[in-house]
């Protein structure tokens, strides 16, 4: 009998890749456990766990939990620092912090009841039984297939039933497409076990099939893949990243911009270009797919953690008869708003395909936006023939090199303009400038832009690189306020190549 989840049944679990993805940060307090330290050598008595306590640690996360912070929670002195521990941990989990409700904590809570309303058998709670497990890691399965069994030598006695849940597409790339997980009850009783022993295997015999039971161990490597605690990962990835050690196994670059952001901070965009040669791919129906996790540590000048974030990103290229060559590159844009001040940007880029490891530190000087001052975005650069769908609406990648005679579109922004008493406009003074070596090339006519009833606007324009010979160019861009007379500049660096 063949059954599926229907949609109403997995709705609300549009979240499954929570659990399994490295979408979230993990960041561990060792403030915390160096509090316990002092207190200790202080003297000051430890509380123990309240029930509540022991319960939250116990029954609700001991699948999500890793083994540093149960270690640091253990060590915390009062319930008051435990309550603030807990309050962290779904906090550092929630994977979109902006909005009022914690998705994943919602969704946690709803898969521990379902696993306690379906899954009990006896005295045994629905969260401790296999299904049960897997169920709250995983979510409800694609399909479920059931069996009943009969004329087994393993099965001692009628009545013994098998279920077979099946999963497709997980988001752990270390896994297949289709993965299944057999369960069996052998007495009838409800109390169904993961086929984890060759005994339950069908067609089970001795002496053991040397290859078949290769096959069993395979598939027991992916099952306990499928259901290691999926923070785990991301915790290793943040010691390396804190400890900003270097790894250049995926040796990739990155551009930084910044522009205005919400509520006068600078928004950082950085644009990672990875080059393709250095990943491994997956060929499937004529295309590469490629699997990324990427984490962003930022750190104020201090060396001070002060935002963590992580994404996976999974792609697919049309698949070529040659590899990639190093000029290949595939490029993500991550963006971060933030306060005026000094910071380290430390990023890095796991292959999950391979296990190897990038890593990057840049500095960054965030710049106040909330003064009245005349300012700029950074400047962006891409090709006009590329699309006008290009540019920092669409986070696309912008470019530092062109070729000969080559159509550019320029764009960036302009803030703190004066408006007209009279008119209600802002009237700027543009110019763009070339200098190749320190010596200006050339000097375009300068343009006038008009901004109506706004002190910030974007400004656009393409221009054709006329008779630039190859090489390294500086591109200067002014910006003149014709009511304030206030002036600010931008400069960018860029390359000229052979067509």
């Amino acid at each position: 009998m063949r059954q599926k989840f229907i949609a109403s049944f997995s709705k609300g679990f549009s979240l499954i890749a929570i659990l399994i993805s490295f979408f979230t940060f993990i960041s561990i307090s060792w403030s915390q456990a160096l509090t316990e330290a002092s207190r200790s050598a202080q003297g000051i008595k430890k509380e123990p766990l309240s029930e509540a306590s022991k319960k939250w640690l116990e029954e609700v996360v001991p699948y999500i939990i890793t083994p540093a912070e149960r270690e640091v929670f253990l060590s915390l002195p009062n319930e008051e620092e435990r309550g603030k521990f807990i309050e962290n941990f779904w906090k550092r989990r929630d994977p979109n912090p902006q909005t009022p409700e914690n998705e994943f904590k919602i969704a946690y809570y709803r898969r521990i009841a379902l696993a306690n309303k379906f899954f009990t058998v006896g005295g045994t709670p629905g969260w401790k039984t296999d299904r049960g497990r897997v169920f709250i890691l995983l979510g409800p399965p694609s399909e479920i297939q059931s069996d009943y069994l009969y004329g087994r030598s393993s099965i001692n006695r009628p009545g013994a039933v098998k279920e077979i849940w099946t999963y497709w597409n997980l988001p752990n790339p270390d896994l297949p497409y289709t993965l299944e997980f057999t369960f069996v009850d052998p007495y009838g009783t409800g109390d169904f076990k993961l086929e984890t022993s060759l005994g339950y295997k069908d067609n089970a015999s001795f002496p053991f099939n040397l290859q078949a039971s290769h096959l069993f161990f395979d598939q027991l490597e992916l099952l306990a893949e499928a259901l290691r605690n999926p923070f785990e990962k991301s915790e290793k990835l943040q010691a390396i990243i804190t400890t900003q050690v270097n790894y250049n196994l995926i040796p990739f670059n990155c551009d930084l911009f910044l522009r205005k952001g919400p509520e006068g901070r600078a928004q950082a965009i950085a644009f990672l270009n990875i080059p393709l040669a250095s990943l491994k791919a997956k060929e499937a129906e004529g295309k590469n797919g490629y699997s990324l996790t990427l984490m962003l540590h930022v750190s104020n000048k201090l060396g001070e953690k002060i935002l963590e974030k992580t994404q996976d990103f999974n792609f697919q290229i049309e698949a070529k008869e040659k590899p990639p060559d190093e000029s290949s590159t595939y490029s993500i844009p991550l963006r971060v708003n933030l306060p005026p001040g000094e910071y380290g940007l430390h990023f890095l880029v796991l292959d999950n395909f391979s296990g190897k490891i990038g890593t990057l530190h840049k500095s960054l000087i965030s710049p106040d936006f909330k003064t009245d001052h005349l300012a700029m975005s950074d400047l962006f650069l891409f090709s006009s023939t590329s699309g006008s769908e290009q540019g920092f609406s669409n986070w696309r990648c912008p470019l530092n090199e062109f070729r000969e005679n080559e159509e550019i579109t320029l764009e960036f922004e302009v803030y703190n303009a004066r408006l007209s008493k009279e008119t209600g406009q802002a009237h700027l003074l543009v110019r763009i400038l070339f200098f190749r070596e320190g010596n200006l090339i050339t000097s375009a006519s300068p343009l006038e832009h008009i901004f109506t009833g706004s002190t910030e606007g974007q400004i656009r324009t393409s221009f054709r690189l006329h008779n630039f010979q190859p090489g390294n160019y500086r591109l200067r861009v002014e910006v003149e306020d014709e009511i304030s007379s206030a002036s600010c500049f931008k400069e960018k660096e860029l390359k000229i190549i052979s067509d």
